[in-house]
This record gives structure tokens, sequence and C-alpha cells, in this order.
């Protein structure tokens, strides 16, 4: 199957099923839509334009995310109408979309202002100590000896260990399941 490309020339059409989450239904959907599926894979399509041709909310969720779509190509710069237009946001989380328009893109990285100084080693290092994870040891009972061994289970921060499976750990690392159970409750309680 071929179709000719604004030049002219002949180019490969794709068959909507040859697209990564589009099955039998989404590819019907998909043939009788105003766009097909190498618009998907040129990134010419939406998430809005997707559910507008009546595919699934998440079927099109996965195909925004596997061809970096756009949510909307009709959001402009109007950053306050793009948060009421997400689903799932809080009136906070609205409220701070809305407020980061403004001059960001013509911002360079020496004149962001992450730690306030305009320095930008000073910033990144801000930024690095905010986004380090909490260590283990900070998990009340567990001192660094113990540290060392729970990091050949893969734990190494309060969170890994606050999502720990207790009976796979235990078994790993010959520990008592219930000490480690209490282990990732007290993680837990630190989050």
């Amino acid at each position: 199957m071929t179709e000719n490309d604004i030049t002219g020339r002949e180019t490969e059409a794709v068959r909507p099923t040859n697209v990564h989450f589009v099955g039998p239904a989404t590819a019907e959907v998909i043939e009788s839509a105003e766009f097909d599926a190498k618009d998907i894979q040129n990134r010419t399509v939406s998430y809005e334009m997707l559910r507008e041709a009546g595919i699934n909310p998440g079927v099109a969720g996965r195909l925004r995310k596997e061809h970096s779509l756009s949510w909307s190509f009709e959001s402009g710069s109007d950053l306050t109408g793009r948060s009421n237009k997400i689903r799932g946001l809080k009136d906070d989380e609205r409220a701070w979309i809305a407020a980061s328009s403004g001059d960001w893109e013509q911002q360079s990285p020496e004149t962001a202002t992450t730690d306030g100084s305009g320095d930008a080693e000073a910033e990144e290092a801000a930024w690095r100590d905010r986004s380090s994870p909490d260590p283990v040891t900070d998990v009340p009972g567990i001192d660094d000896r113990l540290a060392n061994e729970l990091a050949e289970a893969g734990i190494t921060s309060v969170r890994s260990m606050a999502i720990a499976d207790p009976e796979r750990v235990a078994d790993s690392l010959s520990f008592d399941c219930e000490r480690v159970a209490n282990w990732r409750n007290a993680a837990r309680d630190l989050l």
C-alpha cells in the first residue's frame, strides 16, 4: 500500500495496526478519522484530536506518551485554559500551572533562579540537595550496618524501604519478616 507525499513521491502508507498500542477497534476509528496512522507517527495529531475521533481515553493517552503528542494544538499561551482542560488536577495544581506562564522560555541556564542567586553552579547544587533521596538510615532501627545489607536488596532510601515487599526482603537477606514490615511501616510514616 502506497500513497503520495507532498512532493508527489510515492511513500509507504502506515497501517493503523502497525502503530504501537493500536488494536483492531482503534484502527477502525483511525481509518474513519480526519487523520491517519502516519499523522500519529509524524506528531501532527494531538491527544484532543484522538479523543474527538472516538479513540478510547486510555489508548489515546498511551499514543500521546509513545509518540510525544501534544495535548491540544489549540492551547496557545493560555495556561489557565490548558490547566482547566487537564483532568485530575486539583485547584492548587491548576493555579501552579497558570502561574508558571511568563518569560521562563527566555531565561537561559545562566539566569535561572533555582536558589535565587543567579549562579548556575550554586543553583544546581541547591537543586541536587533538595532532590537527593533520604538515606534508609533515617528509618528508626536501621543503622549503617543494616543499611549496607539492605543495599544488597536494592533498598538504599526511605522511599525504597516504604515500597519494599517485606517477605521478599526478609527471604533474600535472611531477616525476620515482621522486623522488615516494621521498618517498611516506619519508612511510610516518614514520607
